[in-house]
């Protein structure tokens, strides 16, 4: 492709171009009817005017290419038709080697045929073309080369006649445009570019004009306000005011200034002043002529003064701050009202320079002469704490600060300053110290890390434990952070809590340290200090080791384990029936929530009505008699859909035999989900420090004198505060008590740590502490007593027990389970009764049709009533256990002779095949048994059972509904 060239007039073309004001503008009808008759005359689809300019050629006028309004000049064939005055034809141009790789013929619109007659101005520039093209080779005959041509210098002319019109017309709007400006600009300097608010409005107040200035106070335009009344802009409460004003003007036809408030855009207060007139327009029709100045500000300031200077005297009042003023070199002192109040001194007082410094006490007055003399010597001000002694005797604390004033010639001309009574404020700080003394020598003691950070997470308080945790003094610790005592750049999992707590959001959480060589659990707890501005200032920290809480809590985990993958409902009450606990498959039968509370249901809420008749006449007393209640009953679930279960209700007693509590496990028979939530105990945590301890802190002296103990030490021991404080251990504790307790004393005092444990069975009900003694050391290290920090474990040890007896029953006949049965031979063996114990392993016959004829409900009461049979042929002594499905299992111990457990097991083989009475009817089954005596050293108890096990198939292979035994 070749670039066109450019005509040797390209400048002097470019100008003639652009006078021709035709660049960039919307089509125009004459122009495209030129080109219509161009693409009809030469038979071609397109048709267009195209002017060149600098770098593009720009379509006045487009036939045949839509969307299209120009391309660049460098493949533009119009930029080589302006070369020369006569018409370019190109006949074929992937012929033409000047355009055979242009973009226009290798792609849209995919030119062969072009011809283009250049557009001639008058100075002779060649400004554009009119062209035609096709997308087919040809050729113009000559008289269409002629029109072509011709219609070329129509669009020349048209284009001409176009620019002297725009001309002619730009010239006559210039004039008048210069007209109106001048006019525009005489009113705007007189009215519209005031400052002032200007406004004319009819006797009713209707605006009919405004400045910019008057629109702009009211947040709008001067067009928005014509028509509007100006009293709707008034403050209400001088509306009426301000109308009789103007009133008066109008119909005296009188000049008059006055002020009032208005309304801003803002909603803000506006004060104006007004300067109003009355003047009559040509039909002498009077009007108000308002200009106003708004003088805001300075109503604002002169409020402000006043308010300042009441302010200045009542808070010199509420702050007791005085001020003083003494002349130089004439001495004359000069004390404010305050200041003789201080000085406790009546109104008729003058004071002078050497009585004002006799006040001070003695050894103050020294001080404050110094003072004065450095200032007057070098301009040093000064700012004192002193003690007063006031006119009547009366001791107190005052600031003393001044400064000297020098003229333009470098003289002390007056010294100036103010006087305070600091009493209060010094005996506060006084208070403070010696609280945080106690505090700190208290928290010190404790076995707790306390510590108070700030919003910048820096370390304002921290008890020993937190200081020796940082393994830093306390001196290192204040102030710092947690990343610049351990030389870290962050703690993402910590520094989400701090951003939590800073948020106002209490921080509870666990984590594992290690402390030297052993690993730690500690509970952290974050408390904001919210103040009463809503602000959150910094907060409390305090960890608690619960190493050996977390431990116990794992061994409980694993005693609960057997409920959690249990399929039976598990639910526990109070002895009057308040829940106190559903394990998962309860919550999600009756539909309630994982983490909800359920302190607040009754256990009959969940029973049908039949049930709770049963509960009240048949499975209350039995638990109160036997402790264990087994049977059928009907559940409501969510919804109040009635559920069958196999219910089985155990009680449990306290030390003393009391009911506490009620569990019952229970069976969905269509649908079985065990879960269990895990036990929590919740450590205490700090309450403002030692009072925010759940767990009891007293703090007592070498005398073995009660100090301090907090609320729940006087909820322990049913005694006040009062009653604690000042006396003594025996005397508190009794001398039984104390002796208890005095080894670990005597321990403690000789700086040692003491942790043990107390059983309390004397209470009701019975308790056990975990008690630790830590020894109290004064500032040079010596024992000065000690805290004792104790906590109830009764909990813990009652929750072991109780879930002991769950996980040992099975819950549809109240027989041992398997581990309740390991149990139970784990203790004979433990007796040494291993070579004398039998062991018998049974298997119903024909149990499996009765589940499949008569239903799942009728086998479970089946397999209750055979366990009640089996349990009435053996001693209380010995072990009746189910083992799963309708397989059983009865340990006899100490059996002296063999032949006395072959006859108790064919006993058990002749009651299997007596009928049993069910709901569905008396039905006959039978049962299979297999009998092993004696446990041999080599292969213990497994080593028996396997044995039994042996024998049972054989008694199954050999026809069933008879027993095989050893020796046989």
């Amino acid at each position: 492709m070749q670039n066109p060239p450019f005509p040797p007039d390209e400048l002097t073309r470019l100008n003639a171009l652009r006078e021709l004001l035709v660049l960039d503008t919307p089509s125009e009808p004459l122009l495209d009817s030129i080109t219509q008759m161009a693409a009809e005359t030469c038979g071609t689809p397109i048709s267009l005017i195209s002017l060149i300019d600098d770098s593009r050629q720009w379509f006045k006028s487009n036939i045949g290419l839509p969307g299209v309004s120009e391309t660049p000049r460098e493949i533009a064939f119009c930029a080589h038709a302006i070369v020369s005055d006569a018409v370019m034809e190109v006949s074929d141009a992937q012929a033409d080697p000047r355009f055979v790789d242009n973009p226009l013929v290798t792609d849209e619109p995919r030119i062969r045929f072009y011809a283009g007659a250049p557009i001639i101005a008058s100075d002779g520039s060649r400004v554009g073309t009119l062209c035609v093209i096709d997308r087919t080779v040809r050729q113009l005959s000559a008289a269409q080369l002629q029109t072509l041509q011709s219609l070329s210098r129509m669009a020349a002319q048209a284009l001409v006649m176009r620019r002297d019109l725009l001309l002619k017309a730009f010239s006559i709007r210039k004039q008048y445009e210069l007209k109106l400006a001048e006019s525009e600009a005489r009113y705007r300097s007189v009215v519209e570019d005031q400052h002032e608010l200007v406004s004319l409005s009819w006797p009713d107040g209707e605006l009919f004009f405004v400045n910019h200035a008057y629109a702009a106070r009211f947040g709008m335009l001067p067009a928005d306000l014509v028509g509007r009344s100006l009293y709707e802009f008034v403050e209400p409460s001088e509306r009426e005011t301000v109308r009789g004003t103007l009133t008066q003007v109008i119909t005296q036809e009188m000049t008059c200034v006055a002020e009032n408030r208005m309304t801003a855009a803002d909603g803000s207060e506006l004060w104006v002043s007004w300067t109003n007139r009355c003047l009559r327009d040509g039909r002498q029709r009077p009007y108000l002529h308002s200009v106003g100045r708004d003088v805001t500000a300075e109503k604002r300031a002169m409020r402000a003064l006043r308010a300042s200077q009441q302010l200045l005297g009542r808070t010199g009042q509420v702050a007791r701050v005085g001020g003083w003023e003494l002349e130089l070199p004439s001495n004359r002192l000069h004390w404010t009202d305050e200041t003789r109040r201080i000085h406790e001194v009546d109104e008729s007082y003058e004071p002078e320079l050497d009585s004002a410094v006799a006040f001070y006490a003695p050894g103050a007055r020294e001080t404050i002469a110094q003072a004065v003399a450095v200032a007057v010597a070098t301009g040093t001000p000064w700012d004192l704490e002193l003690p007063l002694i006031t006119a009547r005797g009366r001791s107190i604390w005052v600031r003393a600060a001044g400064e000297v004033d020098y003229d333009e010639h470098g003289q002390a001309v007056r010294m100036f300053g103010v006087f305070q009574d600091i009493t209060e404020r010094r005996e506060m700080a006084r208070q403070i110290e010696e609280s945080e003394r106690f505090v700190r020598e208290v928290t010190d003691a404790l076995p707790v890390r306390i510590a108070y950070l700030d919003r910048e997470r820096r370390f304002r308080f921290s008890n020993r434990a937190q200081c020796e945790r940082m393994g830093r003094p306390r001196d290192q610790v204040l102030g710092a952070t947690r990343q610049e005592l351990h030389d870290i750049p962050t703690d993402p999992p910590l520094d989400a809590f701090y951003d939590a707590v800073l948020r106002g959001e209490p921080q509870r959480f666990e984590c594992w340290e290690t402390l030297g060589d052993a690993r730690r659990r500690i509970e952290l707890q974050l408390i904001p200090d919210l103040r009463p501005d809503g602000v959150v200032h910094g907060f409390f920290s305090t960890g608690v080791d619960v190493t050996e809480r977390v431990r116990v809590e794992r061994e409980l985990r694993l005693l609960t384990d057997i409920l959690n993958n249990t399929s039976d409902y598990v639910m526990q009450t109070t002895a009057q029936g308040q829940v106190v606990y559903m394990n998962q498959a309860v919550r999600k039968a009756l539909g309630v929530p994982v983490d909800a509370p359920v302190g607040h249901f009754m256990f009959t809420q969940f029973n049908t009505e039949t049930t709770n008749q049963r509960y009240r006449n048949e499975i209350v007393p039995a638990i109160k008699a036997r402790g264990v209640w087994v049977g059928e009953t009907m559940v409501l679930a969510a919804g109040g859909r009635e559920v069958p279960v196999s219910h089985m209700v155990i009680a449990h007693r306290n030390a003393q035999g009391r009911m506490e509590h009620v569990s019952a496990v229970m069976r969905d028979i269509s649908d079985v989900v065990a879960a269990r939530q895990a036990l929590l105990r919740q450590t205490a945590a700090l309450r403002s420090l030692t009072e925010a301890l759940p767990a009891m802190v007293a703090v007592v002296g070498n005398d073995l004198v009660y100090r301090f103990v907090n609320t729940a030490f006087e909820q322990w021991h049913h005694l006040s505060r009062d009653q604690v404080l000042g006396h003594t251990m025996p005397e508190q504790l009794g001398a039984d008590e104390y002796e208890r307790s005095r080894p670990s004393v005597e321990r403690v005092l000789a700086g040692e740590t003491v942790l043990f444990e107390k059983a309390y069975p004397e209470r009701q009900p019975p308790s056990h502490l975990a008690i630790q003694f830590v020894p109290l050391r004064s500032d040079d290290g010596q024992v000065d007593g000690f805290v004792a920090f104790a906590q109830d474990i009764t909990a813990h040890r009652k929750e072991a027990g109780r879930l002991l007896e769950l996980a040992h029953r099975d819950p549809l006949t109240g027989l041992f389970n398997r581990a309740g049965l390991s149990s139970y031979v784990e203790q004979r063996l433990g007796q040494d009764q291993g070579r004398r114990m039998a062991l018998i392993c049974l298997d119903l016959d024909r149990f499996k049709p009765v589940n499949d004829q008569y239903g799942h409900p009728a086998g479970d009461e089946l397999l209750r009533l055979f366990a009640k049979r089996l349990k009435a042929l053996v001693r209380p002594t010995d072990a009746v256990a189910r083992l799963g499905g309708d397989e059983f299992a009865v340990v006899l111990g100490d059996i002296p002779q063999f032949h006395k457990a072959q006859s108790i097991t064919q006993n058990i083989i002749d009651m299997a095949h007596q009928p049993f009475e069910l709901q569905v009817g008396s039905l006959l089954i039978g049962a299979s048994a297999g009998l092993a005596y004696g446990v041999h050293a080599e292969h213990g108890w497994d080593g028996l059972m396997q044995r039994a096990d042996t024998l049972l198939y054989e008694a199954k292979e050999t026809g069933r509904g008879r027993y095989r035994s050893e020796g046989e």
